[in-house]
């Protein structure tokens, strides 16, 4: 929520938004601590549409490479499988990725611009009764490009790290935590520029002269250089890596742990 509303108000040209400020504007105008938490309902579809779809496929074919094919799938090679794999996951999760963004930027919009969704059945619903079917998939490009970035970040250094580490330091937390850490870190500086792009892409209503503000990813990454300048593709950083860094840190430990209590594999 912090990371979408910093986005927003980045928007404004010379607006220099602070963490602090978002919060305090957060729980003093939007319902205190609830307030932190609209569109929550979505973010939980989201991820275990996406998150589930993206882990899955990707570990699915590296199992396949490994049992299969007689041999462990290279970084090339993970690199294209980590791509695709994001790719197709991020498509079919974009629906509840634009009902998310709608929620987190509803509270920044003007009382009578405000869409006030109930959750995100009434969400997709209104969407596809007022906008049209496809329009469910508006930033859909975007999105897809998050995910190609997060993918790729994400599980490519992790994999390649644990590789390395284990041959220094041996089948350990500390080759494991590392690993995690520099895959959050890619992961977070790969990802937050084609998000800032998804989020002011999916929450733009027309304007007056009923004009989008832009036509589409390319124009939105144009305008956001021109207007913002280069630096502010990274607005929110420490926020944002907050979020998805240590997001990314997380589901990696996690989901190595469970494969070895479950499947007994490292």
């Amino acid at each position: 929520m912090i990371k979408t509303r910093m986005q927003l108000m980045s928007e404004v040209v010379g607006s220099k938004p602070s963490i602090l400020t978002v919060i305090k504007n957060l729980f003093l105008n939007e319902g205190g601590l609830r307030g932190f938490y609209k569109g929550l309902g979505s973010a939980l579809m989201r991820q275990v549409i996406y998150a589930a779809l993206r882990l899955g496929m990707f570990y699915s074919v590296m199992d396949i490479s490994k049992d299969k094919w007689g041999h462990t799938l290279n970084a090339g090679e993970k690199a294209i499988t980590s791509l695709a794999t994001g790719a197709v996951a991020a498509f079919i999760a974009t629906p509840f990725d634009l009902a998310l963004i709608r929620f987190q930027s509803d509270g920044a919009l003007p009382l009578d611009q405000r869409r006030n969704y109930k959750n995100w059945f009434d969400a997709l619903s209104k969407i596809m009764k007022t906008e049209g079917f496809f329009n469910l998939w508006k930033g859909a490009f975007p999105t897809i490009v998050r995910a190609m970035s997060m993918n790729l970040g994400m599980l490519v250094p992790y994999e390649e790290c644990k590789q390395r580490f284990k041959k220094r330091f041996g089948e350990g937390r500390i080759t494991y935590i590392s690993s995690s850490f520099v895959a959050g870190l890619f992961t977070a500086f790969l990802t937050l520029p084609p998000d800032n792009m998804k989020t002011k892409i999916q929450k733009m209503k027309p304007g007056a002269d009923g004009k989008l503000p832009y036509s589409g990813f390319m124009d939105c990454a144009g305008k956001t250089l021109k207007n913002e300048g280069l630096l502010r593709f990274w607005v929110g950083f420490p926020i944002f890596y907050m979020r998805v860094g240590i997001h990314a840190m997380i589901i990696l430990l996690v989901s190595d742990g469970l494969k070895y209590l479950i499947l007994g594999k490292k």
